[in-house]
């Protein structure tokens, strides 16, 4: 059984939602992506035939082959940009979820070993 079923139990019903809705986006899109893909995948090869055909581009070989290859090149292409610009778009609901069960470290007053030049400025600001 997938972990989708059984989240922890740290998380809210809202956070819970938020997970799923974002999950659903990204199927939902990358579906809609392959369904226009291949369909510009038929457009194009039915042009390119077109074109062939009128001596206005070069002559190459088109059949079925090459037909089934351009829908499936322009269908997967079309769910993977789909999937990954939902993604990127909905990650940004993602992040207080990523913070639920980090543990936050605070570190000592003397002990500046693990922190950046940039922390160390930060904890002097706030010294200050």
């Amino acid at each position: 059984m997938s972990r989708s079923f059984t989240p922890p139990d740290t998380l809210s019903q809202d956070e819970i939602r938020t997970i799923a809705d974002v999950r659903r986006d990204i199927w939902t899109n990358s579906f809609r992506g392959m369904g226009y893909g291949a369909a510009t995948g038929v457009a194009g090869h039915s042009i390119l035939s077109f074109l062939v055909s009128r001596d206005i581009v070069p002559k190459m070989k088109l059949n079925r082959n090459t037909a089934t290859f351009t829908v499936l090149l322009c269908a997967s292409l079309g769910s993977f940009l789909a999937a990954t610009v939902t993604g990127k778009n909905a990650v940004h609901n993602l992040h207080p979820i990523f913070e639920v069960g980090a543990v936050k470290r605070l570190p000592k007053p003397g002990d500046d070993s693990e922190l950046s030049e940039y922390q160390k400025n930060l904890e002097q600001a706030k010294a200050n």
